[in-house]
């Protein structure tokens, strides 16, 4: 990243129908109910509390977490597998009554098979489930825990789930974005976005 910049806070839960990123850094300011002069005096400590209390806090929204029987009921609760249970459990019964070699071995290999590809097909989504999940607690460590805000006219460092929208955000060399921003002055602006889009050389 290049040397700092300001940035401000910006959410569009202030207005669903405000296209953001087409309006001018002085329509963003009026259209959020700031000053003129915001990007040099920021949010009071007062309108930050109001705003964080409005908006809640800058962090990634956290799911409770299946234990491992809920996740194989919801990978075994479905239309698909009912008939696979049904066809193993006419299988089962077929080979614990008939007397005849060949139709026992069949059925039993009817059941296996079946009973496999249950356990196999629940077993690679519970797989997949928990890659998704480490790759989303990934995501949210690459998250900046403290940001440099202006608040009241002085740099201040804050947690970053504190900021708030209408935060006047100070960025430089090697800081991580700490939440969504839109850019008020930029010099020599360069990220690196290789953990969500694979690109290995920084964007201008």
């Amino acid at each position: 990243m290049g040397s700092a910049e300001d940035v401000g806070a910006d959410n569009p839960q202030m207005s669903e129908n405000s296209p953001w990123h087409t309006m001018t850094i002085e329509e963003t300011i009026k259209q959020m109910g700031l000053k003129n002069d915001h990007a040099k005096t920021g949010l009071s400590v007062d309108e930050a509390a109001d705003r964080l209390i409005k908006f809640g806090a800058n962090k990634m929204t956290e799911k409770v977490k299946k234990t491992l029987l809920q996740r194989i009921w919801h990978h075994i609760n479905n239309v698909l597998v009912y008939v696979l249970i049904t066809v193993a459990i006419v299988s089962l019964i077929q080979a614990v009554t008939v007397s005849d070699g060949q139709q026992k071995f069949t059925a039993w290999f009817q059941v296996a098979l079946i009973v496999s590809v249950i356990t196999l097909n629940t077993w690679i989504g519970i797989y997949q489930e928990g890659n998704a999940e480490k790759a989303a607690d990934a995501l949210k460590n690459m998250l900046s825990s403290e940001a440099r805000v202006i608040r009241g006219g002085k740099e201040v460092m804050v947690p970053a789930e504190n900021l708030v929208p209408g935060d006047v955000c100070l960025l430089g060399l090697g800081d991580k974005v700490p939440s969504d921003l839109r850019l008020i002055s930029v010099s020599n602006l360069a990220t690196g976005e290789a953990a969500l889009t694979g690109e290995a050389v920084p964007i201008d």
